[in-house]
């Protein structure tokens, strides 16, 4: 009976740099300014510099990070500083109530009835917005060093006793930067197709060739508002991705809002699904719904980047 050939192992070979300790990968990832780029692709490298970004995310720009909620409970527009609450960072789940905080709640007590009250009401609103957020209008937006959405908050909680909310911060980083990597994914994409259209007006142009209105590229802040919607409309399908009804109205959003800006208004555009005796006629209501709440979400975001830069100036 022949027995195999011994195959012989290569000698591991001798670092010569050992590797470095966690706090100076966690110093050298505070430098990238990028942080998408840290988020969705660093941190996916492997487990352990997905611990060394957490880290350095929740040594530092977890604190930076701000929640926004807007205490009036409708949007009617205008550009003007409206009531809200401001959520900041003030403990992970596991940590003890901080001594700050409980110098605080002396200090509620202290200020008298008439503002006790005041305050019982502001948290009664805030507590109302929070219960009434929901994937298509949620009532708040995310800042993070000049940047805005509204992306989820996952596992949402508030608690009134302790006058605050609570959220998974992880997966609300992940929903926050996929959006601003999509977005950056369009807009190169975009810069590419003006290159491209640039250059063959340049060549229909020498050759002495007109050039019509639909050649010429499309300013950067009227794409900019377009990939938004763009970007947005994906995340609801993605959250409504088991009700047919929803999945509709999202997609018919397109159509509803050409409609919308045409010149003679119709009672009942010809959207897809909706004519009379289709599927979708009665739905016309979740469509008109759905259309004004991407309205007063876009345009709380914007509003709150300007007041962001505004403030910036001063």
């Amino acid at each position: 009976m022949s027995s195999s050939p011994q195959i012989k192992a290569e000698p591991v070979p001798e670092l010569q740099c050992p590797s470095l300790p966690a706090e100076i990968w966690i110093r050298i990832l505070s430098y990238h300014e990028d942080l998408t780029h840290l988020w969705t692709t660093c941190r996916l490298v492997s487990h352990t510099y997905r611990d060394y970004v957490e880290q350095m995310f929740a040594e530092h720009h977890l604190r930076n990070t701000y929640i926004d909620w807007p205490l009036e409970k409708y949007n009617l527009g205008g550009k003007s500083k409206r009531p809200e609450v401001t959520a900041c960072f003030s403990r992970f789940e596991f940590e003890e109530r901080r001594t700050t905080g409980k110098r605080k709640k002396n200090g509620q007590r202290k200020a008298g009835k008439e503002k006790t009250k005041l305050l019982d009401k502001v948290m009664e609103r805030w507590e109302d917005r929070v219960k009434a957020s929901n994937a298509e209008t949620p009532n708040y937006t995310i800042r993070l060093y000049g940047v805005v959405n509204d992306t989820p908050l996952p596992d949402l909680v508030f608690d009134m006793q302790r006058k605050e909310i609570g959220f998974d911060w992880r997966a609300m980083y992940t929903a926050f930067f996929r959006e601003q990597a999509r977005l950056h994914e369009l807009k190169e994409r975009w810069r590419t197709e003006c290159d491209e259209k640039e250059q063959k007006n340049r060549v229909q142009l020498a050759k002495g060739e007109k050039i019509s209105v639909e050649d010429l590229p499309k300013s950067w802040p009227v794409v900019e508002v377009e990939l938004k919607k763009k970007i947005r409309r994906a995340r609801l399908k993605e959250h409504f991705k088991d009700d047919e009804e929803m999945k509709w109205a999202i997609d018919s959003l397109q159509y509803f809002e050409d409609y919308s800006k045409a010149a003679t208004f119709k009672l009942l555009p010809d959207i897809p699904g909706a004519g009379v005796g289709e599927k979708w006629f009665g739905s016309m209501n979740l469509l008109q719904g759905l259309y004004l709440d991407e309205w007063s979400s876009m345009h709380r975001i914007d509003t709150k980047v300007e007041h962001l830069a505004q403030e910036a100036r001063k």
